[in-house]
């Protein structure tokens, strides 16, 4: 499976950029966050277009998919689900 290219993102605009801002998280490349040194968040596309963004919750990684575009009841909860992995961690 690849990784989703940086222009498939531009819809999760908003996310993103609250996501830089977030104490010990580093956005290695477009899209690829680490929390310290620790892999946190990226993306993959499918065949078809599916997307997927995986987050890690400690030794495992939850699955979300993210259609495109993005509506923003979907983005809210996207955040609000980095939001509380983000705490956890």
């Amino acid at each position: 499976m690849a990784h989703c290219p940086p222009e498939l993102l531009d819809d999760l605009r908003g996310v993103l950029d609250e996501l830089r801002d977030w104490p010990g998280m580093v956005e290695k490349s477009r899209g690829v966050f680490y929390l310290r040194r620790t892999p946190f968040l990226h993306f993959h596309l499918f065949e078809g277009g599916r997307r997927r963004g995986d987050i890690k919750t400690g030794t495992d990684w939850i699955e979300i998919d993210l259609p495109r575009p993005l509506p923003q009841t979907r983005a809210r909860a996207f955040l609000r689900e980095l939001r509380r992995r983000y705490e956890d961690r």
